[in-house]
Order: C-alpha cells, then sequence, then structure tokens
C-alpha cells in the first residue's frame, strides 16, 4: 500500500469504494482508530462514510470486491485478512472513528486553544441571526457620522443594495485578516481626465468635427466617460473622428487613457480602503457578539482556526500536539477545499508526508475529481489539487478508470462529448480527462432531443416514461437555477403528474415532522391554523398541553410525540429528536428549524424528483431527464472582482466598465475570471451527464439566442460572442431500461425514431409563445415576492424591498418590467379596499395549510374583529374562474378551522392598469 497516494475519480468510479477500502486496510495494517482522521465537507457524506467503513469491516468475507482489493494492497491472502479482521473486531466496535467535516475538525483545534482568543471552549455552533448582526453593525457605523455616510454611499452607488454588501464582506471577513493597500487612499479628483476631456473636445470644435465625436467626450465625470464606447478603441483613426484625426488627436486620446487608469487606480485604493475599515467593525462584532452570545458559525470557526494558527499561537506546538493523534489522514473531495481550509491542513500533510511525525511513518490519502469543482462561489479552487501533488513528490497520483455506474451507452457518449472539454484547457497536465470503461453490460438509453418549449417536452418525455412502465420515482428532472424547480413542478403537477422538488425533500416539510412542530406550535401559540395542520395529517384532534420550557427542546419534542402517539421508528421523526438535541430550548429550536435545510430521509419516496444540477452532485439516478437553461444566467459581476490564483495569491479589483480597455492587468483578471467562470459551467455540465445509470433524456432549446440561451447548443450573438459550451447532435439510441421492484431491469424495445431538424419558419409562434408563458410565470412570481418581503404595506415599505426584487429577478425580468411589477404593487397598497382591508387587522403572509395530504399556501390571511379574509393576488385575468375555485376552497377549509369566525375571500387582480377585485 502506497503511503502517500492521491486518486482522481471521476464520476461513478468507485471514489467511496476506494476510500473506505483504504481505510480497512489501515486498521488491519494495525494502524489505530484513534490515528486516522478522514475529512469530508458535509455531515451527510460523513455520516455515510462511517456507515461503509462500518459495514464493510464487519461484513468482509461477503463483500468480495473489496476483500480482494484489501488483500491485494496489504500483500496477503484474503483469509488472512479475515483473521486479521476477527482479531480487531473487539477492539473495532469499542472504538470511535474519526470520521468528520472540515468544520467539526476545525472545531476540536478551536476548543482546545479557545481561551487563546478569549472564547469560551463550550460555544455552541449556529449562525447569528442576520437581522441582529445588522443592527449592532449599522449602530456601530452610524457613531461616525462621516462612515455612516461613505456606507450609504456605498450601498447605494457600489452595490447593488443592502444584502449584496454584507454578502461582500463576508466574503472578505471569510478569507482576509485585512485587505492590503498600496499607496495613498484619499478620495482621487478626476480634474485631470476632465481637463483632457475638454481639451479634446475642444480640439474636435476647432477642427469641426461631427456632434457625435464632440459628444463622445460630453461626460460629467470619469466614471462617465468609462461607459462610453470610444474607451474600448486603440486609436480614434475610425469614420466617428474621420474629419478631425491625425496623431495630435491621438497623443491627447493616449494621455486621457493614462490619466484614466491612474485615476481609477485610485479610486479602487480608497474603495478597498473603505472596505478595510467596514471589515474591521465588521469583524469587531462579530468577535463580540460570539462571546456574549458563546455562538460561532462555521465561517467563524474556519476563520478563527486559520487566525489562531498564524498569528496567536506556535504552530509547532499546535501541530506537536495534533501529530500525537494524527499518523494517517484521509481527504474526500479535494477538489473543493478553500483557501483557507488548505491554508490550515497544509502543515497536517506536510508533516505526514515529511515523515518526521511523532508516531514514526504516516500515511496521506486524498481523492477527487476536478471535473465536478462546480463550488467557486463559495470558494472552492480545484486548483489546489494538483498544487498538492506539484509540492509533494512523494504523493503518486493515479485516474480510477472504470465507471460503475452508468450504462454503457452513457459511459461512451460523455466520453465522446466531454473529453475536448478538459484536455484543450490551459492546463499543465494531460490527464484532466480520462476516458472510462464501462463495467455494466447493459447498454441503456441516451436521448438529445431539440424543442421549442424545454419545459413542456420535459412533461411530454415524463408522461413517455410513465407510459412505458417507468415508475415516478425512479424519474429525476435536473435543472440550472432554483426558480426552474417550481416552474416544472407546477407544469408536471398540472398534467396531474406527482412531483418532488427540494423543498419537499426537507425534513421540515416530511409529513410525520410537519405534523409534530405544528403541534408544539399550537401548544405554544394557541393558533388554530397549527391545529389544524396537526388533524390534516394525523387525522384526529390533538390534546393541548402545557409545556415545561425549562425542558430541552429534544425532551419536548419526544413528550409531544408520546401524547400524540407516533412511531418512534418514523426514520424522519428520528432525525428530529438527533438534530433537537442541540438546542436547549423549545422555541429558539422551532424558529431555527424554520430555516433548516436538513433532508428528510424519506426524501425519494413520491413522485418525480425535481432538482438542481448543484444539490444532484454526489447522487445517482435511474433515468434523468436534463433540461436546457430557461433563463439567462447572472447578469455581470459585483462591484469587486475577486479571484486566486496560486502563484500569486488573492486579487481584489473594482469593477469598473470598460476598465481592461486601458488597465492591462485587470484585463488579464477579468480574462482569468472569465475563463474559470467557463470552465464552471462545463464541470455543471459533466456533473449533470453523469448522474444517470441507466436511461438519459437531453432536452435542447432549438435555435438559442440571447434571450432563450442554451448548454446544448453552439450559437453566435449579433454582438459576435460564441457560446460553445457544447454542441449535441439530435439522436436516440438504445433501449428505455426499467427498473421493477429491485429486480433486474428489463428493456423494452422501442422503434427507432428518426428525428429531423424543425424549420425556422415553423417555430416562431411556438418561439415566441414559450416565451411569453415563462416570462408571466417569473412575473408574477417576481410581483408576489415583492408583496411577500414588505414589512408593511405601504409606498415606502415597497421601495425599501425594491433591491431585492431587481438583485433577484434581473437575470429574468427586464428593468422595464421590474419597475411595472414596483408601480403595480404601490397601485395595490394604495388601493382604498386594500388599505381597509389590511388596516389594524393581523396580517400573515403566505401562510402553509396542510389539509388532505396537500399543502396549501394562501397570499395572505387578514384577521380583524371577528372575520378572516383570504387574499389572493394575481396578475393577470387569463383564468379567472380557477381562480374563484382557487380562494372559494381556500375559504371552506379555513371556515373548518376558525368555526366560529366570518370568512370571506377576495382577488385582487394587481393590473398594468390598476387593480381589480372580485369577492369570493
Amino acid at each position: 500500500m502506497k503511503n502517500f497516494f492521491g486518486l482522481k475519480a471521476s464520476a461513478g468510479s468507485g471514489k467511496t469504494f476506494a476510500l473506505s477500502v483504504r481505510y480497512v486496510a489501515l486498521l488491519l495494517k494495525g494502524a489505530k482508530t484513534r490515528n486516522i482522521i478522514a475529512l469530508t465537507f458535509t455531515k451527510k457524506a460523513a455520516s455515510e462514510m462511517s456507515e461503509r467503513i462500518v459495514s464493510l469491516f464487519l461484513n468482509l468475507d461477503q463483500k468480495k470486491a473489496e476483500l480482494a482489493e484489501i488483500s491485494k494492497l496489504l500483500g496477503i491472502s484474503e483469509d488472512e485478512v479475515i483473521n486479521k479482521r476477527d482479531e480487531l473486531k473487539s477492539d473495532f466496535l469499542s472504538s470511535n472513528l474519526k470520521i468528520m467535516t472540515f468544520d467539526a475538525f476545525f472545531s476540536t483545534i478551536l476548543r482546545s486553544f479557545s481561551l487563546n482568543l478569549g472564547l469560551n471552549p463550550d460555544y455552541d455552533i449556529k449562525d447569528i441571526s442576520s437581522d441582529v448582526f445588522k443592527e449592532n453593525f449599522i449602530n456601530q457605523i452610524a457613531k461616525d457620522e462621516k462612515l455612516l455616510k461613505s456606507l450609504a454611499f456605498y450601498i447605494l452607488e457600489f452595490s447593488k443594495g443592502q444584502n449584496d454588501f454584507f454578502q461582500t464582506i463576508e466574503m472578505l471577513y471569510e478569507n482576509f485578516s485585512e485587505i492590503e493597500i498600496n499607496g495613498s487612499v484619499s478620495y482621487p479628483s478626476d480634474d485631470k481626465v476632465m481637463s483632457l476631456c475638454n481639451q479634446i473636445k475642444t480640439y474636435i470644435q476647432n477642427k469641426n468635427g461631427s456632434n457625435t465625436a464632440i459628444n463622445a467626450f460630453n461626460v460629467a465625470n470619469a466614471l462617465e466617460l468609462c461607459e462610453k464606447s470610444v474607451i474600448q478603441k486603440e486609436s480614434l483613426n475610425y469614420r466617428t473622428f474621420s474629419k478631425v484625426y491625425d496623431d495630435d488627436l491621438d497623443a491627447y486620446f493616449d494621455e486621457l487613457k493614462d490619466e484614466l487608469y491612474k485615476y481609477i487606480n485610485d479610486l479602487e485604493r480608497y474603495k478597498l480602503n473603505e472596505l478595510n475599515q467596514f471589515l474591521k467593525i465588521y469583524k469587531d462584532i462579530k468577535t463580540e457578539l460570539n462571546k456574549k452570545l458563546n455562538e460561532l458559525s462555521f465561517s467563524d470557526i474556519t476563520r478563527l482556526t486559520n487566525e489562531l494558527l498564524y498569528n496567536n499561537l506556535d504552530k509547532q506546538m499546535l501541530y506537536f500536539r495534533l501529530d500525537g493523534t494524527i499518523s494517517h489522514l484521509l481527504i474526500d473531495e479535494f477538489q473543493d477545499t478553500n483557501v483557507t481550509q488548505y491554508n490550515i491542513i497544509f502543515p497536517i500533510i506536510e508533516e505526514i508526508v515529511a515523515g518526521y511525525g511523532q508516531t514514526g511513518l504516516g500515511s496521506f490519502f486524498y481523492v477527487g475529481d476536478i471535473k465536478q469543482s462546480i463550488y467557486r462561489f463559495r470558494g472552492g479552487k480545484k486548483e489546489l489539487f494538483d498544487k498538492l501533488k506539484n509540492d509533494f513528490k512523494q504523493i503518486e497520483v493515479e485516474s480510477l478508470k472504470k465507471n460503475y455506474r452508468s450504462a454503457k451507452l452513457l459511459v461512451e457518449f460523455v466520453n465522446e462529448k466531454m473529453k475536448d472539454k478538459f484536455n484543450t484547457k490551459n492546463s499543465d497536465e494531460e490527464d484532466n480527462f480520462t476516458e472510462q470503461i464501462p463495467n455494466s453490460d447493459k447498454d441503456g438509453y441516451i436521448k438529445v432531443a431539440g424543442c421549442d418549449d424545454v419545459v413542456q417536452s420535459c412533461v411530454d418525455e415524463t408522461k413517455r416514461l410513465l407510459d412505458l412502465g417507468v415508475q415516478s420515482k425512479d424519474i429525476t428532472v435536473l435543472c440550472w437555477k432554483n426558480d426552474d424547480i417550481k416552474t416544472i413542478c407546477d407544469s408536471l403537477k398540472a398534467q396531474n403528474i406527482p412531483s418532488t422538488d427540494e423543498g419537499a425533500m426537507l425534513l421540515k416539510n416530511s409529513k410525520s415532522v410537519f405534523g409534530l412542530i405544528n403541534y408544539a406550535k399550537f401548544c405554544l401559540f394557541e393558533d388554530k391554523i397549527y391545529r389544524q395542520n396537526f388533524i390534516s395529517y394525523f387525522g384526529f384532534e390533538p390534546t393541548k398541553v402545557k409545556l415545561d420550557l425549562h425542558k430541552t427542546a429534544n425532551e419536548c419534542l419526544y413528550y409531544l410525540a408520546k401524547m400524540a402517539n407516533i412511531s418512534m421508528q418514523d426514520l424522519d421523526i428520528l432525525r428530529l429528536f438527533e438534530i433537537s438535541a442541540g438546542s436547549s430550548d423549545i422555541v429558539s429550536f422551532l424558529f431555527e428549524f424554520e430555516n433548516s435545510d436538513e433532508k428528510a430521509i424519506n426524501s425519494d419516496s413520491f413522485g418525480v424528483r425535481v432538482m438542481t444540477t448543484h444539490k444532484s452532485k454526489g447522487l445517482e439516478f435511474d433515468t434523468v431527464i436534463l433540461c436546457d437553461k430557461l433563463s439567462k444566467g447572472r447578469q455581470g459581476k459585483g462591484k469587486f472582482i475577486c479571484e486566486y490564483d496560486i502563484n500569486s495569491g488573492w486579487q481584489i479589483r473594482l469593477n469598473v466598465t470598460n476598465r481592461e480597455f486601458f488597465d492591462k492587468k485587470y484585463d488579464k483578471l477579468i480574462e482569468q475570471s472569465e475563463s474559470l467562470d467557463k470552465e464552471e459551467e462545463i464541470n455543471k455540465l459533466y456533473v449533470a451527464l453523469t448522474r444517470a445509470k441507466n436511461n438519459l433524456i437531453i432536452l435542447k432549446t432549438n435555435n438559442p439566442d440571447a434571450s432563450r440561451p442554451s448548454y446544448f447548443s453552439r450559437y453566435e450573438l449579433k454582438s459576435g460572442k460564441v457560446y460553445d459550451y457544447l454542441d449535441l447532435e439530435i439522436c436516440e439510441k438504445g433501449s428505455i431500461s426499467i427498473e421493477q421492484n429491485n429486480k433486474d431491469s428489463i428493456s423494452k424495445k422501442r422503434k427507432k425514431i428518426e428525428l429531423a431538424s424543425v424549420e425556422k419558419d415553423t417555430t416562431a409562434n411556438k418561439e415566441k409563445e414559450y416565451e411569453l408563458n415563462l416570462n408571466s410565470i417569473y412575473f408574477g412570481t417576481a410581483l408576489h415576492f415583492l408583496l411577500e418581503m414588505t414589512k408593511g404595506f405601504d409606498e415606502k415599505s415597497l421601495r425599501y424591498q425594491e433591491d431585492a426584487l431587481r438583485d433577484k429577478f434581473s437575470k429574468f425580468l427586464s428593468k422595464d418590467e421590474l419597475d411595472e411589477i414596483v408601480t403595480r404593487c404601490i397601485n395595490l397598497v394604495n388601493d382604498s379596499d386594500f388599505k381597509e382591508l389590511v388596516k389594524d387587522s393581523v396580517i400573515k403572509k403566505e401562510q402553509s395549510i396542510y389539509y388532505k395530504e396537500q399543502t396549501k399556501q394562501l397570499d395572505l390571511m387578514s384577521v380583524k374583529n371577528d372575520t378572516i379574509t383570504i387574499v389572493d393576488y394575481k396578475s393577470s385575468k387569463k383564468d379567472i374562474e380557477n381562480n374563484k375555485k382557487q380562494v372559494l376552497e381556500y375559504t371552506k377549509i379555513v371556515k373548518e378551522i376558525y368555526p366560529d369566525m366570518k370568512v370571506c375571500g377576495i382577488i385582487f387582480y394587481v393590473l398594468k392598469d390598476g387593480i381589480e377585485k372580485i369577492i369570493i
């Protein structure tokens, strides 16, 4: 067995097999569990790894492939392997496996030395409420009027809004102690830039140049000049300036760009210095709240551990102590490691690989796949995988070549379509992509279909699969954005096809957990909505009990589960008990649980699953329908571009329009950033294409353009920019493979369908209809979002949430459409009937009601005196009868819950020309 070893493991190539085999081989070779640490990124992955290793160790005699591999690694017979296992079984069963997340590992380090940072070692791990934190941060800023004005200016002029500002600061907090700034930090003057602009204008006027030529330099300030297309030119020797051009004009122009370069760099230093001030206050507030509340978030733990090791502690002392317990280190999914995590673990790896450990020669193993690196947005740096190998020549790296997941045609399809996408990258490595050898004897089924309406084609393909005998639970639809999920689920449900979105896969939405949580809320808050939600699931009237608030959340939930006679064998209920054990009181837990993204254990038991590619990573499905993009991607970058280079470290630059045309270093950074963005898009495609085991259907958009983008077709915009992620030909190979009750799949031979491309003129109307339908969905969703987010129903409250609306929906809707949504909502809150309805009322927005095994979502419920009014918003009047039926159903449900109250409904049609109402 190689002591220092790395594996490049393509999707489905047996990564978990290799890691678990190595772990067990280390045990059988004599390593103690207390000296082996295995690290991964999520609790779920750590739990699955532990289960896999325990199962392998205890059932080794039944695991023929693993047994053979361990025998090979140790150089002994299989019988000897089993004998060694039997000798160690008693010790193994009484030991504690150190298989954990990076966060948990860093927390063990931090707890050991927390007093060095003034923290108690018994801190709780949880995120501090964002509202509490923002309030403390702004209160501190407000003590300095100049700084407060600077913050307001920054948020308004250099950011999309408050949320974007705090996201920027949090990113800096996680990665930097402070931002390094060279040179002056005073606010720069653009006088020299403006003086040169005026000289050029005068020069053009004196030569009787055109108004177009003069207006090219007619700007109010230097930043406005950057917006002008003329800055993109190397010379003014082109048509606009043909009448006035000479070498002197270009000399002026070159001087102008030089001064603009200096001004923007000075402005960048000033803005970075401002960020530094905000970052210092941000860190101080974080530290103060951490100590006051005795709570740390995972990002706090990682940053503080890094700070501890590099500023507050002799590293040799820490690693000397750690080395007494770590002889063998195994790391999973290494391509997702961020820079700070890498910096913390690097010296441990260095000690092990150098062979100077306190316990003698140890071992290091890491595994990952840079092709599946899709977490750049949260700091993952795939480059670190190869950097580690290059830094330590003792580490041997191999690639796994066999695919154990997918059928033959699917493996061959990925080999053919993806090989050139990886091996032509700007990399010294020539084995970014290793063609996989399929282990399966089955052909499987692959189809690429062109379509005018991707969502409708997805529904049609799903119906076809169901008609052929594929079970709904075996079908997974993959898309690209969270907003796409609702669009697809709604379309499936409209055709009576049951579907499960990512929200339904959450533990908090599991039926049994939902019922128990509502029982707890009923006992605490006495609201009849919670009582009805309990009845809808359990089918009987809950007994209201008084909870002892001095008891823990776990004790309260266990008591309520017994009162309701809930099965203690329900895995989701057991998981709820497990995570509630970390909360001291039931009230706090209920509020925290509202934001939980914990997955339900039984989440895959009902309907077609619809999820994003990001969430599908690490999973596999029998049948996958992969949809093309349904909307444009994120428009533009933030106000600061932040990139990491393994040679030069972090770079932070102010993002200014057209800066790349007069700043070569900035231009190089932009190229690097765009290249990394495209590489990650390719990686996401690779992840999506490798999830299916037997059947893969790809739906690609016909005739893509700027408003209807595509991952699966090459296309060129009017600007000349080319998008060529993949260029898939329409095809259909193999036959649908159907899984039935986990028995061997059977194949249904289908007649080969010859597909032909559709003439463009016959699809124009369908394309227009597709755009209108999808656009209407986004428009309605955005309108509901703004009304949900506003705290008070008045114009001021709406305006306050306008930035959030634009931030979330700018990639789907135009500026005019977003302006119209704001105007429509203002008309609604100013409507006299609506104002009277919400005045002096108890308002509940987006209220969920569980009724007859379905969750109903009310836009708004207004309670005033003895009357409850159910309010539904609509952005169009195209389906009035169904709208009325829907609201009538809501009123009947609520009347059952509140029989002593008057219940009525009203539909507000929030239209372009005004507000219309229908009272139910």
